[in-house]
């Protein structure tokens, strides 16, 4: 407010002078605003508002900022400084503010985009146009609440009958088998940003009836197996940790009449290696698909603390500063595919620590040997299944919901519909429950690891059509264990000691 008076001149006048206090803010804070963002000088005088500057393109910007900022408080909308940062970033990036809103029944204001950003992301997932919408960026640019109020206002409105959140349980190396509680305890505090959410847009008490109603459900990525989803949004929240099958499965739940939005960002992936990341890899093969839109947010469109944006830049900046040259890829031939070296693939996720111990370190080849040896008895075709090793709280969680069975069990096969197989080429998942597994294991007088080899050759072929219901059926797909369990140096398992 104490600069130089410049050459430039801009005025912006308001039909109700009363309003100016209302634009300028306390102690004409969001002028300052405006003055440091455009480099000009910004007075009130009266009932217009000036401004000058060296500048004629950013005297006109600020300008346009300040008339939008008149506009909204004419609707009497109250300019706090996310309205007056959101203005101005409108205009640095060529777009004055969006004129449709999201209006939800029973909220004074209407949700309102705040970034260019935004609002190609609103409009994408209330349009018709994309069923498949990925929000891709950094945290508090407001994927996740753009994207729970979109599903609210379609669940308002009957356009779709429910609203699915997920998001994998996996956060800076924490497992939920070591967190303490029941199952619902074990993953709320994963959830509770997108409670929140839905708590601002609906209130606590129609939450908990649309919840009790089945409407609402928020649910880990573990609960989404064997599903199909239709006749609704589906958020996918935190998809940087999904891995590959994870993606690839959360995408093919997507049924008639529904719409899906994954957000995440790739520069927080908490896997043990981010190269395992689903995110980046779905970014990857499915941007020329038609019917899905991919946004792409920066720390510009951060709406926290505006110190949060330039940490982000920060963080950004160092990441591109530290990454070497790639170096040029050694030529190897392909190896030939016969039907020695044919196999399922099989992406493995480890979700209780204990896993780790049974199989070591190098627990993907050694998972990698078993399926090999069931492959031989089969003929893969590039087909491939997920094989989660997890604990009795999720098995027990996924035996509640499919099976109505509140308890769990060594292991949970989930073969995949028809539909799925023939298009995706999946036969569909395998969990196993580490805590049964292992006092299992301590009961029978087996070795866990083999224990665990039967159980997953168990698994994958329940995934392959085989089954114990009837007599005969049993014993054809036993005998088949036994001979593959043979292959690898593991005694019958169904042998019974006097």
């Amino acid at each position: 407010m104490t600069r130089r008076r410049k050459s430039e001149e801009g005025r912006v006048a308001l039909t109700n002078p009363s309003l100016v206090p209302l634009v300028a803010g306390p102690a004409h804070r969001n002028l300052t605003l405006v003055e440091d963002a455009f480099g000009v000088d910004v007075t009130a005088q009266g009932g217009d508002i000036l401004v000058h500057g060296d500048d004629p393109v950013s005297v006109n910007q600020a300008r346009e900022a300040l008339q939008s900022l008149i506009e909204k408080a004419e609707t009497g909308m109250s300019l706090g400084l996310p309205e007056v940062r959101s203005a101005i970033t409108f205009v640095r990036a060529g777009s004055r503010v969006r004129s449709g809103a999201l209006a939800l029944p029973g909220r004074r204001a209407d949700i309102k985009p705040r970034t260019p950003t935004q609002s190609v992301y609103l409009d994408a997932l209330m349009g018709g146009e994309f069923d498949l919408v990925f929000g891709v960026g950094p945290a508090g640019t407001g994927k996740t609440f753009l994207a729970v109020a979109v599903a609210v206002s379609m669940l308002l409105e009957g356009r779709v009958s429910r609203v699915v959140v997920t998001r994998p349980a996996v956060e800076a190396g924490e497992r939920l088998g070591f967190l303490p509680g029941d199952l619902e305890e074990k993953v709320d505090p994963y959830l509770q940003p997108i409670w929140d959410a839905f708590k601002t847009l609906l209130g606590a008490a129609q939450l908990e009836r649309r919840k009790a109603a089945g409407e609402i459900e928020v649910a880990p990525l573990a609960f989404m197996r064997g599903r199909t989803l239709s006749d609704a949004f589906v958020i996918v929240d935190e998809a940087q940790n999904t891995t590959r099958m994870q993606m690839k499965m959360l995408l093919t739940r997507l049924g008639e009449g529904s719409r899906m939005a994954v957000n995440g960002d790739p520069s927080q992936i908490d896997l043990p290696r981010s190269s395992d990341s689903g995110l980046p890899h779905a970014l990857r093969i499915l941007r020329r698909v038609d019917g899905m839109k991919i946004v792409h947010f920066t720390a510009e469109d951060v709406v926290r603390h505006p110190l949060v944006g330039r940490i982000v830049s920060a963080y950004e900046r160092e990441m591109e500063e530290s990454i070497p040259a790639p170096l040029p890829a050694p030529i190897t031939p392909e190896p030939a595919m016969t039907e020695a070296t044919t196999s399922f693939d099989v992406d493995v996720q480890i979700e209780a620590e204990g896993w780790h111990q049974v199989f070591g370190p190098d627990f993907e080849a050694q998972i990698g040997k078993i399926v090999h040896a069931a492959s031989h008895h089969f003929e893969p075709a590039g087909e491939s299944f997920a094989l989660l090793l997890t604990s009795d709280a999720i098995v027990q969680g996924l035996n509640a919901q499919w099976r109505n069975k509140d308890q769990p069990t060594n292991v949970l096969s989930f073969p995949a519909p028809e539909t799925v197989h023939a298009l995706e080429k999946t036969l569909g998942d395998v969990a196993l429950a580490y805590e049964t597994c292992a006092r299992e294991a301590q009961e029978q007088g087996k070795n866990l690891k083999d224990h665990a080899t039967h159980l997953l050759v168990h698994g994958l072929l329940h995934l392959l059509g085989y089954d114990h219901e009837a007599e005969d059926d049993a014993a054809e797909m036993e005998g088949l264990e036994r001979e593959i369990l043979a292959g690898l140096g593991i005694a019958d398992p169904y042998q019974t000691h006097d």
